[in-house]
């Protein structure tokens, strides 16, 4: 298989993964919700965020160093596979002893800090799973990593549903969860150890003093990542009740629902924008327009539609009981076009060798996430969560593009969106005064319909974007492209 084929087969199997994912996890919220209500969900969701923020630390930056490492050897792919797993493994032991110390002063209620205790048995199999992917990755193969999802996703939601209906609680899902953890390591094992590379027993001291010495800022990179995974859902459960983490979970599942878009255009975009600097063709400063417009074009209706659907989405998918997740919500839409911008932003300056600068503004942003989170939680409880989210979307995004700007290339965000924006807005606007006559289902396709014939109408898209689109659905079938 050629390389664009393997590029694309690879793409969409990693989207298809990363939905099966989402999916799951918004369907498990749906029962949840239903059975448990908000502070069931507010639990679980602490747990998860918990494990999350941990399990991004302890992976050390795995993918992104043996990614890199196997790529360029992958006779070594065994090598550094058993160092870094034993590595891992130590590291990850030290955390879930350390969680385990300092639970009991938490001030968590009984079921909270039940299942923390048992969510920490699942940061040793996370982080060899986030090894394990790696070599996937390096070698092209991730459709192993699909295939895993899915069986893990449908044992999770199938068990999970049995356990709901016998009122078996939180504590139950919980370790569904850490038991699916170590199926998944099992089965990631015997994909690597059968169809890509025989795993054996290597180990030496003295290499993985080295590889410690070598992964020093990845696993910086990876700390920070863990601390900006999430905190506010964290700094939430310590300072409101679990009903709180539970209204702004339910919105925040939704709203996030939708950044994988961005995430996987742009890790397509990425090399091919990092090549065209490096060459100086000049196609940079067009490819980085572009990806803006197209970025905006899918996230400013999005934004809208969830502002203007709000209401009847929650109901729909949490029911009663939810009604203060409808302004949090909205709240939280506003910053889907953040996202994607700041996608763009990040990646055009480490393309252009200004890594420098993203970490920076990382670590800026890090200091105002947590201390806005708190300032604004603690009087407004879910609420001030998600004012303090979207405030600090908007000044990360901000920051970026300043840094962007200020080396020289000059970012056309009006010019480039402001059709989106107004065939956005009236396609709100439609779907608001409708919103009380028509059901969900009738509504989406209808303002979906509305916004591409505005943007036709408006001729938002140029006749390159057109003859481009037209090159990507109808390839050339003679060999030569």
């Amino acid at each position: 298989m050629n390389q664009p084929r393997q590029i694309f087969k690879n793409t969409v199997a990693q989207t298809i993964s990363d939905l099966i994912a989402r999916g799951s996890s918004i369907l498990l919220s749906f029962l949840i919700a239903r059975t448990l209500h908000a502070a069931g969900m507010g639990i679980y969701s602490t747990v998860i965020a918990y494990f999350g923020l941990i399990n991004e630390a302890t992976n050390m930056g795995a993918v992104t160093f043996l990614v890199r490492e196997i790529a360029k050897n992958p006779s070594k792919a065994n090598r550094y596979v058993v160092h870094f797993s034993v590595v891992g493994t130590v590291v990850s032991a030290v955390v879930l002893v350390l969680l385990w110390v300092i639970l009991p002063y938490l001030g968590y209620s009984a079921d909270l800090t039940t299942s923390m205790y048992i969510i920490a048995l699942a940061i040793i199999p996370g982080t060899l799973n986030a090894v394990q992917q790696s070599v996937f990755v390096a070698f092209q193969r991730v459709e192993f990593m699909t295939y895993t999802t899915l069986v893990s996703a449908t044992i999770t939601i199938g068990v999970s549903t049995g356990l709901l209906m016998y009122s078996y609680g939180v504590v139950g899902l919980v370790v569904t969860f850490v038991i699916v953890q170590y199926l998944v390591m099992a089965v990631y094992f015997f994909f690597i150890n059968r169809y890509i590379v025989p795993v054996r027993w290597e180990f030496e001291f003295s290499f993985a003093i080295r590889l410690i010495r070598e992964i020093k800022t990845f696993a910086a990179l990876s700390v920070l990542g863990g601390l900006l995974a999430q905190p506010e859902i964290i700094i939430l459960s310590l300072v409101a009740s679990e009903e709180q983490v539970g209204f702004y979970s339910a919105a925040l599942k939704v709203s996030n629902l939708w950044l994988f878009i961005s995430q996987i255009y742009m890790n397509n975009v990425y090399p091919v924008l990092s090549r065209s600097y490096y060459l100086e063709d000049r196609k940079f400063r067009i490819i980085q327009d572009k990806s803006i417009k197209y970025l905006l074009a899918v996230s400013l209706p999005l934004t809208v539609g969830i502002i203007a659907t709000a209401k009847p989405i929650v109901n729909l998918l949490y029911g009663p009981g939810f009604e203060p997740s409808v302004l949090q919500l909205q709240l939280l839409a506003c910053s889907i076009p953040l996202f994607f911008l700041s996608a763009v932003f990040w990646r055009v300056l480490v393309a252009r060798g200004e890594q420098d600068l993203v970490l920076r503004v990382r670590i800026v942003t890090l200091f105002t996430r947590l201390g806005g989170s708190y300032l604004l939680t603690a009087p407004l409880a879910s609420l001030g969560t998600a004012l303090s989210g979207l405030a600090n979307s908007l000044f990360n995004t901000v920051l970026l593009g300043f840094y962007v700007r200020r080396r020289g290339s000059p970012l056309h965000l009006l010019s480039l969106g402001w059709r989106f924006v107004l065939a956005s807005s009236v396609m709100g606007a439609l779907t608001w005064a409708l919103g009380h006559q028509l059901q969900l289902w009738v509504l989406v396709p209808l303002a979906g319909v509305t916004y591409t014939v505005l943007v036709f109408l408006l001729r938002a898209f140029s006749p390159d974007d057109l003859a481009l689109f037209r090159r990507i659905w109808q390839p050339k079938v003679d060999g030569t492209g």
